[in-house]
């Protein structure tokens, strides 16, 4: 088969997703939509698939609209990397990334660029150009916000949160700091996990039933009631939760004096050269939902991928993350409280390699410097700066990997930034 047969079955494939292309029919439209539901959004199927294509009918948003220039990304296609695959810690070889795109992941799009040209992309999903929910691959932007307000000198990340959150003193969070929020190592019974979501009595299920359900108390109220974990000190465990990330984003506007997405839009969305529009939706008490409710095209989302690396001039004419930025975000996570923690069991399932650490709201960061970031139901952003390469993909298959199985798009990205940079 030549290379141009193997590019157009990359930028043509078909799979079981395919459908989402055209529009639906009008009854399921108003079935769906009657149906919705926290919970029912989250299931993977076809309901949850339509929720998360149109997330602006369902939630309020706020909107960045792009700048007036484009940046052009020039297209260098190596759709050899369709055969990649990669081991599992257990020996176990994956099939090629070819197979894995049609199988139970439901991916809809994934794009790679390799210093500062596209070399993969394919959305068997999504009709090119269609905006998506990127899930809490969203939390790096918040992050990103928080780094460039320590860069200006605006924020103490030894002080606690509290500081710049005054809402929360004289309860929990006084004890944690900005570090270990970034961290997500507060200390607090406010971990993230299947079981706990799943639990209606835990913190973390109370919090996501305000944070995205009108009619209930607020979630800021919910946040105060937080608890520390007895013999936990902040820092000694990485412990996955939402709710932090909220409060950062709470944090980055009370600092910057303006709304978190006009901050972002302002330092970054204006900066790249964004083709559409960027949304982020919103909390029913009108807080940016960073935490997991941005929503951008696949190829827009890899231009904010690009600014990680040494390509980043190929989208923006000022480097918008500086070399100082972006180490403080490499270096800034605690080992210690990431081994054994629950996400490093998922990222040695994901990658067939045991990351190094979490860092700054990234779920994996490793020794060379690449990290990482999931989102809820198969969301990803990887970037790798020492090999110059980022990558990005959409999915939406249930949370529950005994249906939909593990989720390798993070090792495929990984094993083709290796093989791109030659080793």
């Amino acid at each position: 088969m030549s290379k141009q047969d193997r590019i157009n079955d990359m930028l043509n494939m078909e799979t079981r997703m395919s459908k989402w292309k055209q529009p639906q029919p009008l009854d399921f439209v108003y079935a769906a939509t009657s149906r919705y539901s926290f919970v029912n959004w989250q299931t993977g199927n076809d309901d949850s698939i339509y929720y998360n294509l149109n997330l602006p009918a369902f939630f309020k948003t706020h909107v960045v609209m792009p700048p007036a220039e484009t940046s052009i990304l020039e297209r260098d296609y190596h759709p050899e990397l369709l055969d990649i695959t990669f081991d599992n810690l257990d020996g176990s070889k994956n099939p090629t990334l070819e197979e894995y795109l049609h199988g139970p992941k439901q991916v809809q799009a994934m794009i790679m660029a390799h210093k500062g040209k596209i070399v993969f992309e394919t959305s068997p999903g999504m009709r090119e150009g269609a905006p998506h929910v990127w899930m809490s691959a969203s939390k790096t932007t918040v992050s990103l916000t928080a780094t460039m307000l320590w860069e200006e000198g605006k924020l103490d990340v030894e002080k606690p949160i509290t500081h710049y959150v005054p809402d929360l003193k004289g309860t929990a969070w006084d004890a944690v700091s900005v570090k270990n929020a970034l961290n997500m190592s507060s200390g607090l019974d406010i971990e993230e996990t299947f079981e706990s979501l799943t639990n209606p009595k835990s913190f973390i299920a109370g919090f996501m039933t305000r944070s995205f359900e009108s009619g209930h108390t607020s979630w800021r109220d919910w946040a105060k009631s937080a608890q520390p974990i007895p013999g936990e000190k902040p820092g000694d465990r990485f412990r996955y939760s939402s709710c932090i990330t909220l409060i950062l984003v709470v944090m980055v506007e009370n600092i910057a004096q303006m709304p978190w997405h006009e901050y972002w839009g302002q330092l970054v969305w204006s900066k790249i050269g964004a083709r559409n529009q960027f949304s982020v939706a919103l909390a029913p008490d009108g807080t940016p939902g960073a935490a997991g409710l941005n929503i951008t095209t696949i190829e827009d989302m890899l231009r904010y991928a690009l600014l990680y690396t040494p390509s980043w001039n190929k989208v923006a004419k000022e480097q918008v993350i500086s070399d100082k930025m972006l180490k403080f975000i490499q270096d800034f996570g605690n080992p210690k409280a990431y081994v054994g923690c629950g996400e490093e069991t998922m990222g040695k399932g994901w990658f067939g390699e045991t990351p190094y650490t979490n860092t700054a709201q990234w779920d994996h960061a490793f020794k060379d410097g690449a990290m990482f970031k999931h989102g809820n139901m198969g969301q990803g952003i990887y970037v790798d700066p020492a090999r110059d390469f980022c990558g990005c993909y959409f999915g939406l298959a249930t949370n529950d990997e005994s249906i939909s199985g593990v989720d390798h798009s993070p090792g495929y990205l990984r094993t083709a930034a290796k093989l791109l940079a030659g080793n």
